[in-house]
């Protein structure tokens, strides 16, 4: 049996396991610290990566001053203890008995020279603990909480679980290293030294797991298929195997247990670094690779935060402590750098609607910004209270607590006021929907822009994933005008009225499948209504008027071809046949007789009768367009205006059937525009192209001459063009490219009598 059938393809076991494995890590980052708290302590706290002859201490704390004590007063920060009570560290760890809260000890360390200092042990203070620490629990904190809401609420989602494995490892972890760990607890051994380890080398190598494993899921395709199911299995697994091996490779190495124990941490150190860059490097090419826009968003965003952290934790801790033995960013920053993940998250559940729980995007940003905000109150006035004020820590910590207490309720509000207006726009406000439906409403310049712009600004405005507008016809049925964005809940349907006429339904998307649309957002929907309901009939009354018009066009360039027909088959053929007839009779007549001159006469006006015949004719529609067809046409024109300008016209000879209103203006607009280039432009060279576009047919001119002037006005070639193609419900164009040239296009519709516009070409 292969061992990839070990891994347990049944989503409720890929689901218990890592939520098993992330109780367990909370279980033991609490008794870990619960331990530390426990235990007595000398004030002093161990950074991870130690020396073989001892460790260089922190001191968060004020020292304990001993009265008569030989030496120097307490530890300080920079403090290299090599002994405590007569014992080197060096020698072993875990061999000094447990002394009592009240005893002072004697410690050898190294300043400036060899020392010895007295340090009276006691209980660990929590304050500078948490003062020391508070960056670190502000990020796992947050980011525990985002995963148990996620977990709890889309358990079947195979990201969820990892994520929940990560912000476990790392809670027990940062709370084991908040805690601290005290040099006399080197000396002293027991429970506390190997749980302080347990946590801060399996269970973090764990948690990295959970990262790796968490990125694979999260940029693999849905259902999750099982290659990538053996990923996550090989992404949990790999960190702690490589700690496992290098603390196998590294224990000759070192000359003694502290020495050991140093060697394990910088390893660790490399094993996170290595995590992070794997992590965010699998990230970016899962991103370039999928084609779903969706989840390519998604991703984006998630994996900006994500390589945000890693770039500010790898520049600011983890590769100077590797290469230099130094940090550069102060205690308690580490876990900020993390932030940008957490905040990552946020922005694909809020933007693009991630795991679709849009609801708990909510509650975890107002919550977690609450938090954020009061623990670093916290902290910085307790401080300023302390050090400014002389306050003592007890009392600055119960004011600031009583401070805190009374400004949350406040500080909720406010939180949940903007996060509610970022997510769910001005649904709280709706003069300030209208006036933004109004300013943009101002802004649009064509009238096919309206109903777009309508839409847009609603689902902005409500902070919705779709909108959309149904236009009612004469006959009572409605048809999509226009949407905006892709339904992912209940959508509703807001009828549009104007005097109490329906006209059109305004369709409005719920945020998601757990986020129906509340009270205030239909209130708010009404309101737009009423708005939108104007707006909506003088796009209708728009298109109503260039509809008739298009049709009264398409009318009279019918009746024009019928006329042209008659009068070149019909009369034309009528009068040369009266001339001819009339000029024989003339022959057989003798000079002298009195019919001759008015035979002549006859087929004299009857050749003039003839030659008006056909300039009427040509007057009423160009002879090639039915002999040779619009691209032979405008060829035919174009050779007669070649000269010094090489003209090439581009087109099929066998276009679909053009209705002759859109035969004549797609003529027309070329020859006309040819004609402008070969006579202003200076240009050598001319294309014209004629091909069949989605709903019509599109007409471009390009040349390479000087371009269009600043001081260019319109004449009377350009308003000719801009008017024929008006007159069928075209659109036309003109502008200089910024390599030089005039660029004219033309879109011309040939649906001119249908129900609705067709396709705008500029979309």
């Amino acid at each position: 049996m292969s061992m990839w059938r070990l891994w347990p393809v049944s989503s409720g076991w890929s689901r218990r396991i890592p939520a098993g494995v992330a109780i367990v890590l909370v279980v033991l980052g609490v008794v870990a610290t619960a331990a530390g708290l426990d235990a007595p302590s000398d004030g002093s706290m161990v950074p991870l990566g130690w020396r073989a002859d001892g460790v260089v201490v922190d001191v968060p704390g004020t020292p304990v001053d001993v009265p008569g004590a030989p030496g120097g007063v307490g530890l300080r920060t920079g403090d290299l203890v090599t002994g405590v009570a007569g014992h080197r560290l060096a020698d072993g760890l875990g061999v000094v008995p447990r002394p009592r809260p009240g005893t002072t000890l004697l410690y050898d360390v190294v300043r400036e020279r060899p020392t010895t200092v007295a340090v009276r042990v006691g209980r660990p203070d929590p304050y500078p603990l948490l003062v020391a620490g508070w960056g670190d629990l502000v990020f796992v904190l947050a980011l525990a909480g985002l995963a148990v809401a996620l977990y709890l609420r889309r358990p079947e989602e195979p990201a969820t679980a990892p994520l929940l494995v990560l912000a476990a490892g790392l809670l027990g972890s940062t709370l084991t290293v908040t805690a601290g760990l005290p040099a006399l607890a080197l000396a002293t051994g027991g429970a506390r030294l190997w749980l302080f380890h347990l946590n801060t080398i399996v269970a973090y190598s764990i948690s990295w797991g959970g990262l790796l494993a968490f990125t694979i899921a999260f940029t693999a395709p849905r259902p999750l298929p099982a290659r990538s199911r053996r990923a996550m299995a090989v992404g949990y697994a790999a960190p702690p195997a490589a700690m496992a091996l290098w603390s196998a490779l590294a224990a000759p190495l070192a000359p003694n247990a502290l020495g050991r124990l140093g060697l394990v941490h910088v390893g660790q150190t490399a094993v996170v670094a290595a995590a992070l860059v794997t992590s965010t490097a699998w990230g970016f090419v899962a991103y370039r690779r999928n084609p779903d826009p969706l989840m390519r968003a998604r991703t984006r965003w998630l994996m900006a935060g994500g390589a945000t952290a890693t770039l500010l934790s790898l520049a600011g801790w983890h590769l100077p402590e590797l290469l230099a033995a130094a940090r550069p960013l102060p205690p308690g920053a580490l876990g900020l750098s993390g932030l940008p993940f957490v905040a990552g998250i946020g922005v694909a559940l809020r933007r693009h609607r991630l795991f679709d729980i849009e609801r708990l995007a909510n509650r975890s940003l107002v919550y977690a910004s609450v938090v954020a905000i009061l623990v670093a109150g916290y902290a910085a006035v307790v401080a300023l209270l302390v050090s400014g004020l002389g306050l003592s820590q007890p009392v600055a910590a119960a004011l600031t607590a009583a401070g805190a207490a009374l400004a949350l309720a406040p500080l909720r509000a406010l939180a949940q006021s903007t996060v509610n207006r970022v997510m769910y726009g001005d649904r709280r406000d709706p003069s300030a929907a209208l006036t933004r439906l109004g300013t943009r409403l101002q802004a649009v310049l064509l009238p096919a822009d309206v109903l777009p712009a309508i839409v847009e600004t609603v689902a902005r405005s409500l902070r919705v994933p779709h909108a959309a507008i149904d236009l009612v016809d004469g006959s009572g049925a409605a048809h999509l005008a226009t949407q905006y964005g892709v339904p992912v809940g209940e959508v509703h349907v807001e009828p549009l009225r104007y005097h109490g006429t329906l006209i059109g339904h305004l369709r409005v998307s719920a945020r998601g499948s757990d986020d129906p649309l509340d009270p205030v957002d239909l209130g708010l929907i009404a309101s737009l209504a009423q708005q939108v309901g104007t707006a909506v009939q003088a796009v209708r009354l728009h298109d109503d008027l260039a509809r008739s018009r298009a049709e009264v066009v398409a009318s009279r360039e019918d009746e024009r071809r019928r006329l042209r027909r008659d009068l070149h088959d019909g009369l034309g053929p009528t009068l040369a046949a009266i001339r001819i007839k009339a000029g024989l009779a003339a022959r057989d007549v003798p000079p002298e007789s009195a019919a001759r001159p008015l035979l002549d006469e006859i087929s004299a006006e009857a050749a003039a009768s003839l030659t008006d015949v056909r300039r009427l004719v040509e007057a009423l529609r160009p002879p090639a367009l039915d002999e040779l067809g619009v691209v032979g046409a405008i060829r035919a024109r174009a050779a007669a205006l070649s000269g010094a300008m090489c003209i090439e016209v581009v087109g099929s000879e066998r276009l679909p059937a053009l209705p002759a209103a859109v035969e004549t203006a797609a003529y027309r607009i070329a020859v006309e525009a040819i004609t402008n280039a070969a006579r202003h432009s200076e240009a050598t060279h001319c294309t014209a192209t004629v091909a069949p576009s989605d709903g019509g047919v599109e007409v471009t001119v390009r040349d390479n001459g000087r371009g269009l002037g600043p001081d260019r006005t319109a004449g009377v070639g350009i308003r000719s063009m801009r008017e024929r193609a008006a007159e069928v419900g075209g659109v036309w164009s003109m502008r200089s490219p910024p390599g030089g040239g005039t660029h004219i296009r033309a879109f011309l519709p040939t649906n001119l009598g249908g129900d609705h516009d067709p396709a705008d070409p500029r979309r």
